[in-house]
């Protein structure tokens, strides 16, 4: 793989991948707090109202969660069904060898343990 080729991935696929990781983090988080406010607001009286509303934003965040885990899925085989040969010498953290074994020594999505 030329530097070039290398820089471009990187840029087109590596780094926005960071970033989408890094945007999940912050979404588990804000969950994980509206799952506490959510045990709160379970004790309290004239929930009736809000569990229609609820019920329907949990619904949405469950939908989108099951086609991000689709996309994930697809972008997996994609990278698993075309692997590439680098040089011996290509042995960088990012070279495609590498990005292609640790996805090949990763259970399947389904069977993970989160």
């Amino acid at each position: 793989m030329t530097e070039g080729s290398s820089a471009n991935a990187e840029v087109a696929i590596v780094l926005p991948l960071g970033i989408v990781a890094n945007q999940l983090m912050r979404i588990e988080a804000q969950l994980r707090l509206l799952n506490m406010k959510t045990l709160d607001f379970a004790t309290e009286r004239d929930q009736g109202r809000h569990i229609g509303l609820i019920g329907a934003r949990l619904e949405q965040i469950n939908e989108a969660l099951d086609s991000i885990s689709r996309l994930v899925s697809n972008i997996e085989h994609e990278i698993l069904s075309k692997p590439q040969t680098p040089s011996p010498a290509d042995d960088s953290p990012s070279s495609p060898d590498v990005v292609y074994r640790a996805f090949a020594n990763r259970k399947p999505t389904p069977d993970r343990d989160d």
